[in-house]
């Protein structure tokens, strides 16, 4: 073809602003009403991970990060990483939280809520808001599941943390963000309110359909949780230093506050214990946590209650 040729397919075939799903539609956060959906200033959560990952010979459908990396069974270093969080790296953080005066929201899986008493009775102590985490933090969702398959998984998870923890969680957090394109549609069907899996803005949003139509997903919202700001990101993949890292939150928490003065503005930073509870990052998790709860440009909310607020700001 030539170069004339393709100046005239593309002048006739323009590209068109949108998605290749009908989940929601594209809003740049410019264009919105100006809502306030809480206080004045920055809405800001955190959501501990608290999932445990299986002793397997077969590899996951995605990858469990830790250790060294995916290795062959018994992978000592990658499983022994992980459990340092649920023995000793979970109540170090959530001590650091407590001192701070900080709220703070769970991610949990059924095979910790079923195998860990200990540690459910303190997310039940002191977690303000317990999301559903899926069954385990090595089960991912993917779109090799038949979706009987995955509306048992999704169904599985809920009854059996509503039997554990005594409530049925309002929120859902997919291990590693996994998700089918029937995931949200799905939730839905059981009564999740909202999903921490998309990070793609900076404000709670409803999944309402790209034409404003139904789209099976019903009062389903979508909570953004940034990836770029989670230690798993962060000092895991990339190896940030922490110090490196709280200079960075702490970056992004004082552009979001200034935006916040324009239109409402969320950060939801996703730690977990296998990460920030580790003895050296301590104390740069104690000093950012610290420096936030000081800040004068944040407001401290669940992550449910800042979905809530959002829904409010919409009516």
């Amino acid at each position: 073809m030539s170069g004339s040729e393709m100046n005239v397919v593309r002048r006739s075939s323009p590209a068109a602003a949108g998605y290749d799903h009908h989940w929601f539609p594209y809003t740049p956060l410019p264009q919105r009403p100006v809502k306030p959906f809480g206080q004045a200033g920055l809405a800001l959560s955190v959501i501990i991970d608290v999932r445990a990952a299986e002793w397997e010979d077969a590899l996951p459908a995605v990858e469990v990060p830790g250790g060294r990396g995916q290795a062959p069974y018994p992978d000592y270093p990658r499983m022994s990483h992980r459990e340092f969080g649920h023995r000793a790296g979970l109540f170090r953080l959530a001590g650091i939280l407590r001192k701070a005066g900080v709220p703070w929201a769970a991610a949990v899986d059924v095979l910790t809520a079923e195998h860990y008493p200990r540690v459910l009775s303190l997310l039940q102590e002191e977690a303000s808001e317990i999301l559903a985490g899926g069954l385990s933090g090595s089960r991912a969702i993917t779109s090799r599941m038949s979706e009987p398959e995955e509306e048992h998984y999704i169904a599985q998870t809920l009854e059996r943390l509503e039997c554990a923890l005594g409530t049925r969680p309002q929120g859902w957090m997919s291990p590693q963000g996994s998700q089918s394109f029937r995931t949200p549609a799905i939730l839905a069907r059981h009564g999740v309110g909202y999903m921490a899996d998309w990070a793609n803005d900076e404000q709670p949003y409803a999944v309402t359909g790209a034409d404003g139509q139904a789209t099976g997903a019903g009062g389903l919202w979508s909570l953004p949780v940034s990836w770029e700001l989670s230690d798993a990101a962060s000092m895991f993949v990339r190896g940030v230093g922490p110090a490196a890292y709280v200079r960075a939150v702490l970056d992004a928490v004082d552009v979001l506050a200034e935006d916040s003065n324009r239109s409402p503005r969320t950060l939801c930073l996703h730690l977990h214990p296998w990460i920030s509870g580790e003895p050296f990052r301590a104390r740069a998790i104690r000093e950012l946590v610290a420096q936030l709860a000081s800040h004068p440009g944040v407001w401290w909310a669940p992550p449910g209650v800042i979905v809530e607020r959002g829904r409010s700001a919409q009516r």
